[in-house]
């Protein structure tokens, strides 16, 4: 059986994620073009070209789209320019460096930062501006993606250097046939962190068939685990749900010691530990993914792999909203975007602006429609994307109104690769919560003090 995608596959993060940033003073917006040529369909031809990397279901639905764009638009020709995920970014870095750009890209969380920075990209203010496009059409989150703000590094504010295309982000998967032979409900939109533990007790069990909960469990024997929910997008929704946060929102401070975010990961790690309903990284080792096998009940994971498990799941299955916490805040969860973006220094910038409309707007979202959930709130809520398994996939719309990134700035991946590697710590049992977030605390502090411009 074939292994479910990852975010990291999923988005072809492909390209070293940890590479220092490169940063140059932006330039200056560049304003729409008026009376080129490519601004007048129909006078001469044009070729626009994208560039992306090789992750088939993009190819595909970008091939059948810029076919049906051009029987709309004849005088256009926009072609893909592909290339293996390994070299996708060193080739467009070398191109843009040599001043030879293509007129597109897709973006990526690593490397939009960085570009927009350096003044690479095409600020579509003007455009938004000039053609009234309503950007309420789109989910806000999806949106804020395409912004960078050069004074902070920040991605998520500021202006607006692309358009979103999908987006993907965290719900709860659930085992249908786990829980019935367990008689549990199936979770839903009132489970809070305390139902999550509760049913994952219910949920895992040993080779005598006792639970959790019971005195008589095995924890050196399981054969079902309750639930999966480790790793960095799940850490961060566990700690927002808990009412605090890894890094201040302006990205200057850390906040790993705040009692919340220690009380948060104490709860996580004792889901390995204490309770022994979530598998440990020595349980996982060399292992098939446990959801798709059986052994685990629940999982928090990516609506990436919507569409793969509806076409590879052999058992009913079904998905929920990630459980609340219990400080009383409102749900919140991860959502990343797939981004499209224009480069300033494209020879076909208002037959490019054009394009990337459609490629954004309803036409194009319909083929893109069974790569990720279109950022197109319409194309969305529509049978273009609702049809098919699960039966409760409105679930994965609904999370553009409540979701939320995952700190993207030109410092993110100093900070979290620090922060990644000392919680292996606390997940194999070596040290305390409080012992590592510490650790990471006095580690990321100079770096989120640091001015992007000294980086």
């Amino acid at each position: 059986m074939a292994s479910p995608l990852t975010r990291r596959t999923f988005m072809q993060l492909m390209a070293g994620t940890g590479a220092t940033a490169l940063i140059a003073a932006c330039t200056a917006p560049v304003a729409p073009q008026g009376g080129s040529a490519e601004s007048s369909p129909g006078e001469e031809q044009v070729e626009l070209t994208f560039d992306m990397y090789n992750f088939d279901p993009w190819l595909v639905a970008l091939g059948d789209m810029f076919e049906a764009y051009k029987q709309e638009h004849p005088n256009v020709n926009a072609v893909v320019q592909s290339a293996p995920g390994e070299e996708f970014w060193s080739r467009q870095e070398a191109r843009l460096a040599a001043g030879n750009p293509p007129d597109m890209s897709i973006g990526d969380p690593g490397f939009f930062g960085r570009y927009a920075h350096r003044g690479f990209y095409l600020d579509l203010q003007p455009y938004i501006e000039r053609d009234q496009v309503n950007l309420d059409n789109w989910f806000e989150v999806t949106v804020n993606d395409c912004r960078y703000d050069s004074s902070t590094g920040i991605v998520g504010q500021g202006i607006l250097y692309g358009m979103p295309a999908t987006y993907v982000g965290m719900v709860l998967y659930y085992n249908k046939d786990l829980l019935d032979a367990a008689g549990q409900a199936y979770p839903d939109e009132s489970l809070d962190r305390n139902g999550i533990l509760a049913l994952a007790q219910a949920l895992t069990l040993d080779a005598n068939g006792n639970n959790a909960a019971s005195a008589d469990f095995d924890p050196e024997n399981i054969t079902q685990w309750g639930v999966s929910m480790i790793g960095p997008y799940q850490q961060a929704i566990t700690v927002w749900n808990n009412g605090s946060e890894l890094i201040s929102l302006d990205q200057t401070q850390s906040m790993m010691t705040e009692p919340a975010t220690v009380e948060a990961f104490e709860w996580l790690a004792s889901l390995l530990h204490e309770h022994h309903v979530n598998p440990t990284p020595a349980q996982l080792a060399g292992q098939p993914n446990p959801f798709q096998v059986g052994r685990v009940a629940m999982t928090i994971d990516g609506t990436w792999n919507v569409d793969y498990y509806g076409q590879n799941l052999e058992f009913n299955w079904d998905i929920a909203p990630v459980p609340m916490g219990t400080a009383g805040v409102d749900r919140v969860t991860y959502a990343g975007t797939n981004t499209t973006h224009i480069f300033k220094d494209s020879k076909n910038l208002d037959a490019a602006w054009d394009l990337l409309q459609y490629m954004v707007g309803p036409g194009g979202m319909a083929y893109f429609a069974k790569t990720g959930t279109p950022s197109h709130k319409e194309t969305a809520n529509s049978d273009v994307y609702l049809q098919g398994e699960p039966e409760n996939r409105q679930l994965a719309v609904a999370i553009g109104e409540y979701a939320r990134a995952y700190y993207p700035g030109l410092k993110s991946d100093l900070w979290k690769q620090i922060y990644d590697a000392e919680l292996e710590g606390l997940w194999i049992g070596q040290s305390s919560a409080a012992e590592v977030l510490q650790s990471i605390h006095d580690q990321i502090t100079p770096i989120l003090a640091t001015p992007v411009d000294e980086l």
